[in-house]
């Protein structure tokens, strides 16, 4: 999902199978600074907001769930805004690539999701400073390689690193 703020563009959130986006059309008819851009191919639905605010109105379980879930988005957006108003960009990443690897402890080798440009973007960097974070890393036992695979020597020192919690 990007964001337009005058002649600037930025990604603020990668989206995965079965997400949803705009919800605000529930509340409003306003046009939004919002707009999606696919990575791979995708398949969309699109539900009119009146449509949906008359789908909820007659189903109280799916509006408590739709408000659950624009509240886990809501959640995850501070989250973002406090990593990055608080972290440096190395804790930024060094959070990103423990989060990818899904492990708590040993080494790993992961295949980045999407493009680097891509990830720059959602972690709030130019793709310039990405890769000096990737250099900055390697002091920690974190490498780049080809076909953007990154080795992480040890998931635990990389989350001391950046006071990453597995809760």
């Amino acid at each position: 999902m990007n964001s337009t703020y005058g002649d600037k563009k930025s990604t603020i959130d990668v989206l995965g199978p079965g997400s949803a986006f705009g919800e605000e059309s529930i509340t409003t008819s306003a046009l939004s600074n919002f707009t999606c851009v696919a990575l791979d191919d995708v398949e969309t639905r699109v539900i009119p907001g009146d449509v949906l605010r008359r789908i909820l109105l007659e189903d109280p379980v799916l509006l408590f769930r739709m408000m659950g879930s624009i509240s886990l988005n809501m959640h995850s957006l501070m989250t973002q805004i406090a990593d990055l108003k608080m972290r440096s960009t190395a804790e930024r990443l060094s959070m990103f690539l423990i989060d990818l690897s899904g492990k708590e402890e040993g080494s790993v080798t992961i295949t980045l999701p999407y493009d680097k440009r891509v990830i720059a973007d959602k972690l709030g960097m130019s793709p310039e400073t990405l890769s000096r974070t990737f250099a900055k890393l390697r002091k920690i036992d974190v490498d780049t390689r080809p076909g953007n695979r990154v080795t992480i020597g040890d998931i635990e020192k990389l989350a001391d690193y950046c006071g990453y919690s597995f809760v």
